[in-house]
C-alpha cells in the first residue's frame, strides 16, 4: 500500500526544486495537483504545485522559484506518468504559468467513470468511497497567495495528492480486467487535445449565452462584440464580465446605442467601461460588415417533432451502454444528438462528432449512423 504522508517537502527555491528533481527522476508515475487563485483575473494565478511520489510528498511554492526546468523537464516526459484527477483547470494553469503541456496523463476521474462510479465524481468522495476516509475540504476556497501558507492550507494541499497513486493503481488493475484500460486511456487523450485547442477569439460569440435567438444582423454586431471582448480581457487578464456581461451584449446588439449615452443605460454597465471603451463600442455595434466577413445565424433549433428522434438516439445509447455495463452518458450526450440530428434537418448527411475517440466509434459508431440514416427524411 502506498505511503500516507504525515509530512511534506516544501520547495521554495531554484536549488530546493534541483534537488528535489532528482527524486523523482525515476519514478514510473507520480501524483500531481495545483492550487490556484482564479477571482479578478481571466488567467489562472498559479499559487502552489503538488507532487507525491510513492514514499514522499514536494509542495512547490512558484512565487519565489525563477528556474522551473527541472518541473517543465517532469510534466513534459513522456515515460512518467502524471496521476491527476479533473485535470482540465490543472492543465491550464500549467499552460499559462509554465507554456508547458504535461504529457502522460491519467486522470482518475475519468477512470472513476468506467468503472462506475459517475461522470464526474469528486476526489474527496472516490476517497471516502474507496478507503473509507474523510478527506477535509475546508481549505479548498482560502487564499492560496497569502504568503505564509498556514499549516491547515499546507496539509489540506498535501491530502489532495495523497491517494492519487494508489487510486491510479487500483484503477489501472480493474480496468485491465475489464478490458477498458484502452478506452479510458483514448477518453483522456480527447480530453487533453480540447484543452490544448486554443480558442480563436473570433468564435467567442458561440457561447454567448442567448445569442442564438437573435436575427442574422444581430448576430454580426455580438461576433464582433465577443471577439473584441475576448481580446481585451486577455490583454488586460480581468474576467470578461468586468468588460461587458452577456446580458448586456445580447442587450446592446438589439438596442444599438448610437451615443455614450444611450450606451450608459445598458443595465448594469459599468461608468468606467462607457468612459474607457464606449467609444470603441459603439464604433464596432455601428460597423459595417463585408458579405464575405459575415458570419453565419445559429441554426433553426429542432423543431418539436424532432424530440422523440432525440429520445429514439438517447434510447438505442442505452441499450449499447446497459449491454458493457457503462452509464449512457459516457457514450455521447444529449447535445451532442442534438447536433448530428441538427446537421440533417439542414441538409447534411449523417455523420458522427469528428473527435469521437476510436472505442466509440467501434462500440455504437455503426448503427447510430444507421439510425441516422433513417431519420434523415423524418425531420
Amino acid at each position: 500500500m502506498t505511503q500516507h504522508y504525515d509530512t511534506f517537502t516544501y520547495i521554495a527555491s531554484d536549488a530546493e526544486l534541483q534537488q528535489a528533481a532528482s527524486h523523482w527522476a525515476d519514478s514510473p508515475c507520480i501524483a500531481l495537483d495545483t492550487e490556484f487563485m482564479r477571482v479578478n483575473t481571466f488567467y489562472p494565478q498559479a499559487a502552489l504545485f503538488q507532487i507525491a511520489t510513492e514514499d514522499t510528498c514536494f509542495l512547490i511554492d512558484p512565487l519565489p522559484i525563477t528556474d522551473f526546468r527541472p518541473l517543465i523537464e517532469l510534466l513534459e516526459s513522456p515515460d512518467i506518468v502524471k496521476v491527476m484527477h479533473a485535470c482540465s483547470e490543472d492543465l491550464e494553469v500549467f499552460s499559462v504559468f509554465l507554456n508547458c503541456q504535461p504529457q502522460a496523463i491519467f486522470d482518475t476521474q475519468i477512470g472513476a467513470a468506467f468503472l462506475g462510479y459517475g461522470m464526474s465524481i469528486g476526489y474527496k468522495n472516490l476517497v471516502d468511497g474507496i478507503f473509507n476516509v474523510d478527506l477535509p475540504k475546508g481549505e479548498q476556497r482560502s487564499d492560496w497567495l497569502q504568503r505564509p501558507l498556514s499549516d491547515k492550507q499546507l496539509h489540506y494541499a498535501a491530502q489532495d495528492v495523497d491517494y492519487l497513486i494508489e487510486l491510479y493503481e487500483q484503477q489501472v488493475s480493474a480496468l485491465q480486467d475489464k478490458g477498458r484500460l484502452s478506452w479510458a486511456q483514448e477518453e483522456m487523450q480527447v480530453m487533453l487535445n480540447k484543452q490544448r485547442r486554443n480558442t480563436d477569439p473570433a468564435e467567442a460569440y458561440l457561447k454567448v449565452k442567448g445569442a442564438n435567438k437573435l436575427t442574422e444582423d444581430q448576430v454580426q454586431i455580438i461576433q464582433r462584440l465577443a471577439e473584441w471582448r475576448e481580446i481585451q480581457a486577455r490583454q488586460r487578464n480581468i474576467p470578461r464580465g468586468f468588460i461587458l456581461k452577456d446580458p448586456q451584449l445580447l442587450d446592446i446588439a438589439q438596442r444599438l446605442p448610437d451615443t455614450t449615452q444611450a450606451l450608459g443605460r445598458t443595465e448594469g454597465l459599468r461608468r468606467r467601461v462607457v468612459k474607457e471603451d464606449g467609444e470603441q463600442i459603439l464604433r464596432l455595434v455601428n460597423q459595417e460588415t463585408a458579405d464575405e466577413e459575415r458570419v453565419p445565424a445559429f441554426p433553426e433549433p429542432l423543431p418539436p417533432r424532432a424530440k422523440p428522434l432525440v429520445k429514439e438516439l438517447q434510447a438505442l445509447l442505452a441499450g449499447v451502454a446497459e449491454s458493457v455495463d457503462l452509464m449512457p452518458e459516457l457514450l455521447l450526450s444529449r447535445k451532442s444528438l442534438v447536433a448530428m440530428l441538427t446537421h440533417l434537418m439542414h441538409g447534411g448527411e449523417a455523420r458522427l462528432p469528428a473527435d469521437l475517440p476510436r472505442w466509440k466509434r467501434t462500440l455504437f459508431g455503426e448503427p447510430l449512423l444507421t439510425a441516422l440514416a433513417d431519420m434523415k427524411g423524418k425531420i
